[in-house]
């Protein structure tokens, strides 16, 4: 299966991997890229970048009924990519139970949410990815909440790979990407950059680019299915 031809719909797709996602899937000919996300004016941005196949649903992942209501109009299609995430950071002690839970709510039960919702529109030869993280399997201080999320995500796929077959679900698990420099700065940005470019094999950071790649990956073969793959340079 190639990209070529087939419907697309992406959550989080106004920036970052959904974005990049997007604008791949158009290069290889998808028929059409629906981005789903909260702010309008940054999808209709994203849809100009990814070109005239691009369309916009404006939902928040967190309300099901939005999520259920988006997919029902969005009808048939082929490949679901999950992106909409959010960020928490700091020692287990000090975050308090609603910044686990809402980090929750967005970056598992938003996944879950468009899972459910777009599993009686997808084609049987289509696919699902999730987007987990590296800081589960290979975790770092301070980020207990992305351990605790992409656990549960990546335990989610081994189990769906084989209850929802033949439909394809996998996960991808990014490491140090660039999509930070809006949240941080220009200045703490290029810090961040050198600092992972000094600790991984690969020496640079890595892109949104380089994560959409391994997305086309997971849609195009055919013989992929409950598995987390590792984009992470090295690390």
């Amino acid at each position: 299966m190639d990209a070529a031809g087939k419907r697309w719909v992406i959550t989080g797709g106004g920036s970052g991997i959904g974005l990049a996602v997007a604008r791949l899937a158009a290069e290889r000919g998808a028929s059409e890229v629906v981005l789903l996300g909260r702010n309008e004016d940054r999808l209709r941005k994203a849809a100009s970048l990814v070109g005239p196949v691009a369309s916009i649903k404006c939902l928040d992942v967190a309300d099901s009924s939005e999520v259920e209501n988006a997919f029902s109009s969005i009808g048939r299609f082929d490949h679901l990519v999950t992106s909409a995430a959010g960020i928490v950071i700091g020692p287990f002690i000090e975050l308090d139970e609603a910044a686990f839970r809402d980090f929750f709510e967005v970056k598992f039960w938003g996944q879950y949410r468009a899972v459910r919702a777009g599993l009686p529109h997808i084609a049987r030869e289509g696919s699902i990815t999730l987007l987990s993280g590296y800081l589960y399997r290979k975790p770092e201080p301070g980020f207990s909440a992305f351990a605790a999320v992409n656990g549960a995500i990546e335990a989610l796929v081994k189990t769906l790979a084989r209850e929802i077959a033949p439909v394809r679900i996998n996960a991808l698990a990014p490491g140090q990407i660039d999509t930070l420099g809006d949240y941080i700065g220009a200045e703490a940005n290029e810090a961040r950059r050198a600092a992972c470019a000094a600790t991984l094999p690969v020496q640079r950071i890595g892109t949104p680019e380089d994560a959409a790649h391994a997305v086309l990956f997971f849609a195009e073969n055919g013989f992929t299915t409950g598995t987390t793959l590792d984009v992470d340079g090295g690390q």
